[in-house]
C-alpha cells in the first residue's frame, strides 16, 4: 500500500503544477515544487515509471506549454529533462 501512497502524492504533485501555470501571467519561484517531483519521480520503482510514463509525459508536455511564458529557464530546462528521461524508457 505504501508503494500506491507515494505514487498518489507524486501524481498529486505533478497535476497541481499542470494546473497552477494554467493561464497563469506570473508565478513565484517553483524550485523546491519541481525538487519534489524529481525526488519523488526518482524514488519511484522502475516497473511503476514504465506504467506511468504516457500518463505522466503528458502532463509534463501540457505544464511546459501552459507555463511556456512563465516558466524560468532553469525550471523549463529540468522539466524538460524529466521528460526526455521518460522517452528513453
Amino acid at each position: 500500500m505504501a508503494g500506491y501512497e507515494e505514487l498518489f502524492k507524486f501524481a498529486a504533485k505533478a497535476g497541481a503544477l499542470e494546473g497552477y501555470l494554467y493561464e497563469r501571467e506570473k508565478v513565484e519561484s517553483l524550485y523546491d515544487w519541481v525538487s519534489n517531483i524529481e525526488r519523488m519521480y526518482a524514488s519511484l520503482p522502475d516497473n511503476v515509471k514504465e506504467d506511468i510514463k504516457n500518463e505522466l509525459s503528458s502532463v509534463l508536455t501540457r505544464t511546459l506549454t501552459c507555463g511556456g511564458k512563465v516558466l524560468e529557464k532553469e525550471i523549463r530546462t529540468r522539466l524538460n529533462n524529466l521528460l526526455l528521461a521518460l522517452r528513453k524508457l
